[in-house]
């Protein structure tokens, strides 16, 4: 798995899969695709994390985007692309001080290679993936994998409290986005007349 490379070890995870009746193709599309707004829990549950930087005046509230697929608004907000195998794996990384309710903006990195090296004592460094794998009866098993790693123990402490608080709604988003993909590249197959 590409994961592999950018966060081989870490102190956080989270793991979640759903089985898709459509070609490899559909379905990575959908992966690529899938909007903010096919998510209803996402907009909720961005709206509370959110909630202190707007109080505070960090955030100016704008148009709304449920139209953007979720990977590009991911690298809106600080994500950077680390690897790609088309059809097959794309893993998104991100490094910064998470657990902070403001002043949490994201490192800019430059490439995968200084996400690789980032090892700031400071912040965490998370990856995130989705994997597409043909099973044996001709389904293919989406898979999205979260994995966090922090450097030094006072940073744990914080975002270990911060990722208990947290974690049933982060498997709340990962769940919704695994069904929207779902729906999106079964419905493209019945749309197109493909046959699984």
């Amino acid at each position: 798995m590409l994961i592999d490379r950018y966060l081989p070890v870490y102190h956080y995870h989270e793991k979640h899969s759903i089985d898709v009746r459509a070609q490899r193709d559909a379905v990575y599309r959908a992966i690529r695709e899938v909007k903010y707004g096919d998510i209803p829990v996402l907009r909720l549950l961005f709206g509370i994390r959110m909630l202190p930087a707007w109080l505070a005046g960090k955030v100016k509230t704008g148009a709304s985007d449920g139209d953007d697929p979720f990977i590009k608004r991911m690298m809106r907000y600080g994500f950077m692309l680390l690897e790609e195998a088309e059809g097959q794996e794309l893993v998104v990384g991100v490094v910064g001080p998470f657990w902070r309710p403001i002043r949490n903006e994201p490192i800019r990195l430059d490439s995968a290679q200084a996400f690789i090296n980032c090892d700031s004592p400071r912040h965490a460094k998370a990856v995130m993936n989705f994997q597409v794998r043909e099973q044996s009866s001709g389904t293919m098993r989406v898979i999205t994998e979260t994995r966090i790693l922090t450097q030094h123990r006072s940073v744990r402490l914080k975002f270990g409290l911060y990722w208990l608080l947290i974690y049933p709604g982060s498997a709340l988003i990962r769940c919704g986005l695994l069904r929207a993909i779902k729906t999106n590249a079964e419905k493209e197959r019945v749309v197109y007349g493909s046959q699984t």
